[in-house]
């Protein structure tokens, strides 16, 4: 952080008008924008010269122009990423994150320009308006994570069912072989009966689970 002496070297000023400008409100972190706050606050009477009018609105211009130029910069970002997408709804996911971050990152530049100007009566109003975004970037932010996590571990319900349809067709086709399979092992004296008894237990499981498929669909 310089010293009230350094910014005066700096200025090529006197350091008692350095320390005036700092009780006024000029920032000291940094030469650059004790230098900034110098640049808006040094004269206050508007000038009547026709050089530094010319100055002034030459200025102006390059300020539309560097504006104009972020905002195409904005706009070519936006397509870029934009092709990277793949689906729709990866697409809508990314920009509501991607415009949370822009409006939070514009919060903060409008709110630094208040400060380094000294707008008294613009920084409440900007912080306010800087914190409410960081608070929906956060915000977003954690729902962009969470949204991510589901669809990792979420099944799609085509392929849920589709799985589930390939499990139950080889559990019933066990189920209808294991009478014929198990009953000479349950009963090697007489393993008709041992059939007929694991024959009934297999329907009655079938009969269960169409009663129990059949009430879900009511």
């Amino acid at each position: 952080m310089p010293t009230p002496t350094e910014i005066s070297r700096d200025w090529q000023t006197s350091r008692p008008y350095v320390v005036k400008c700092i009780k006024k409100g000029c920032p000291i972190d940094s030469f650059e924008n004790a230098r900034l706050w110098r640049e808006a606050h040094a004269s206050k009477r508007a000038t009547t010269s026709p050089v530094q009018i010319a100055k002034q609105l030459q200025e102006e211009k390059d300020d539309s122009s560097a504006a104009r130029a972020r905002r195409k910069a904005y706009y070519e970002r936006r397509s870029d990423r934009a092709r990277l997408r793949k689906t729709p709804s990866d697409a809508s996911l990314d920009e509501a994150l991607f415009r949370a971050i822009r409006a939070s990152d514009e919060a903060f530049r409008l709110l630094k320009e208040a400060m380094i100007e000294g707008r008294v009566s613009q920084i409440s109003a900007r912080l306010a308006v800087h914190n409410k975004a960081l608070e929906t970037r956060f915000k977003a932010e954690r729902l962009y994570r969470e949204e991510l996590e589901r669809r990792r571990i979420l099944i799609p319900l085509a392929e849920a069912q589709d799985t589930a349809r390939r499990i139950f067709g080889i559990i019933i086709a066990r189920l209808h072989a294991l009478p014929q399979n198990c009953a000479p092992r349950c009963n090697p004296n007489d393993p008709h009966r041992a059939m007929e008894i694991l024959e009934d237990a297999v329907a009655g499981i079938m009969a269960a689970a169409h009663k129990t498929f059949a009430n879900s669909e009511k």
